[in-house]
Formats: structure tokens, sequence, C-alpha cells
């Protein structure tokens, strides 16, 4: 799979591998503050800021080199088909995983979340989240590795770094293991970082309505 993804980068020695380390040490970092802080506070925000200036300046300001891009490759109406069908695969998983875990005696405990948090539920999980990870997890660290190691690699090295990030926070479900593989993959194919902003934050949606279904449920 070709992409833009990176192309700045691509055979610039030691600029590529000095890009490199700042997504690693990014990456390391972030790991490293969601395991004790759990939260989406300053240093956090700030880390993701700095490292994302940085890759843009060795990268000479290329927008599409980024994916700070709202053209989308191949078309917009292709990423409206695929949207659907990775939500559809990741429903499947889903059930298929949780079925599995329960008749293996594995629980999965589903939060409930009350109505008057919705709002503040949304603007975390669908905004906040989104916006942070996907500057760290997709921008910051597949845009050098991408021009490293190039697309497969690149895809398989985010989404496992995206599912320990979950394990980290306590939140190892089905769906946050497989959903960094997609979101990579979505980044590196359409050329834009939105793509991923956008399935993010649609599948954190989701979550948070099953959440509150959940808590009607159980009230």
């Amino acid at each position: 799979m070709g992409t833009e993804i990176g192309r700045a980068l691509r055979k610039r020695g030691a600029i590529t591998w000095l890009a490199a380390a700042i997504a690693a040490v990014a990456v390391a970092s972030d790991l490293s503050l969601a395991a004790f802080r759990h939260g989406y506070d300053a240093p956090r925000i700030a880390l993701a800021a700095v490292s994302v200036c940085a890759l843009a300046l060795l990268g000479r300001g290329d927008r599409c080199s980024l994916g700070l891009t709202f053209r989308l490759n191949p078309s917009y109406r292709y990423w409206v088909r695929a949207t659907l069908l990775i939500g559809a695969i990741v429903g499947l998983f889903c059930l298929v995983a949780f079925l599995l875990l329960h008749a293996a005696g594995v629980h999965i405990p589903i939060p409930a979340t009350p109505p008057d948090q919705a709002v503040s539920s949304v603007v975390f999980a669908c905004i906040a989240a989104p916006l942070l990870e996907e500057a760290i997890y997709r921008l910051v660290f597949c845009v050098p590795f991408a021009a490293i190691t190039g697309t497969r690699t690149t895809i398989m090295l985010s989404g496992a770094i995206f599912a320990g990030l979950h394990f980290v926070y306590g939140n190892p479900s089905p769906d946050n293991f497989i959903a960094g593989f997609f979101l990579a993959w979505a980044y590196l194919k359409s050329g834009s970082i939105f793509t991923p902003l956008l399935l993010h934050s649609l599948g954190n949606a989701c979550a948070v309505a099953a959440h509150i279904v959940h808590w009607y449920m159980t009230s």
C-alpha cells in the first residue's frame, strides 16, 4: 500500500532516525503518564503538541507528509463504505470475544454511565481522547516509521502499542485490542489524520452509548 504519510522523511538519513527517536520517546512518555495520571491533563497535551511541532519541523512543514489535509484517498465515498465495514467487523469481533470469554468464565466489566454524566463522557471520549491519542499514536508515531519500515510494519506496531495503552488504562476490552490496527491503516491509506480521528470519535461514541444503555438496564 502506497502512502503520502512520511514522504518528507524518506531517505533523509539522520533526520529520519531523529524523527523516529522523537516518536519512540513520545510514545514511551505518554504510556508512562497514562499509567500514573489516568487522564488527559496538561503534561500529556504538552507532550503531544511538542512532538507534533518537532515532527513538522523535521518534515519541512509538508502537510501531506503529516496527513494534515482534508483530501482523502481514494475518495470520500470509499471511506463511508469503509467506516460501515470496520464498524461491522469490530462489532462482530467484540460479540464473539465476549461470548468466548463468558464461556471461559472470564468477566469483562461494562461501565454504567448515568445520563447526567453523558455530556462529560462524550467530551472526554469523543473529543479529548481521539485528539490526543491520534496525535501521538498515529501522527507522531506513524510518520517516521512509515518512512523507515513501510506501511505494514507501521500498522502492526501502531496497533499493538495502542492496544497496550488501553491495558495501561485498565480498559482491555476487545474493541480496544484491534481498533489501533484499523486506525493506523485508515491514516496511512487515506493520507489524512482526520480519517482515524473521526473513526476513533465514532467508535468511542458507540461505547458511550452502550455504557448509558447499560446503566438503564442495571439501575
